[in-house]
């Protein structure tokens, strides 16, 4: 599993909606607070990845385990 998708699999379960839009983006919606956070769907560099991971972050997702998964 990618990072990516360890990631998804982490923001589903703590109730955020992660959807494909018509470009190729993903949608990342928290459950209460209406924060998105919109993404590419293949991040193309480990620090695109960390910089997702901060956005999400800021928008009140945390991860727990997963903070350092794929990290170099």
């Amino acid at each position: 599993m990618s990072d990516l998708q360890h990631l998804i699999h982490a923001a589903r379960k703590a109730g955020w909606s992660v959807q494909k839009r018509h470009g190729g983006h993903l949608c990342w919606r928290s459950p209460g607070r209406g924060a998105q956070v919109f993404s590419a769907s293949s991040p193309s560099d480990w620090r695109a990845n960390q910089n997702l991971r901060a956005c999400l972050r800021r928008a009140g997702l945390h991860t727990d385990g997963a903070e350092n998964h794929g990290q170099k």
